[in-house]
């Protein structure tokens, strides 16, 4: 009983930290609709001339536009700004790249006459003699 109550907090969390912009940029976005819809339905109670009423429902429409437009535009942006991500397939075929045009990662160190450790290239700059 506690592992699974443990298990769904986890995967609550796990949600939530990975969708944590998406699901609170949708909760805006019906709220927003929400609050556009009230306030055209109060205007509407309030004035009853029938010449108003088209024009309402077009600034209405035009505002749910925005949203959406807004919300979309929202996320392309956040998308383009996120650093890729590789995944581990995305480094196996990276490596195999590399394999198949000859680039070999070690050919720098395999060239060097003498290999030395960091330590020892610290000790040469603050050592003149040496």
């Amino acid at each position: 009983m506690i592992f699974k109550q443990a298990f769904r907090i986890a995967f609550v969390t796990l949600i939530w930290k990975q969708y944590k912009a998406v699901i609170i940029s949708t909760l805006l976005l019906f709220a927003f609709f929400f609050i556009v819809s009230s306030v055209h339905n109060d205007y509407l109670t309030a004035t009853a001339q029938e010449n108003r009423d088209r024009i309402t429902f077009i600034y209405k429409w035009a505002a749910y536009a925005i949203g959406v437009i807004a919300y979309f535009a929202f996320h392309m942006i956040r998308g383009r700004m996120q650093p890729k991500k590789k995944g581990m397939k995305a480094k196996i075929e990276q490596s195999k790249q590399d394999e198949n045009t000859g680039q070999d990662p070690f050919a720098a160190i395999r060239e060097r006459k003498k290999l030395r450790s960091r330590a020892e290239f610290l000790m040469d700059e603050n050592d003149p003699k040496r």
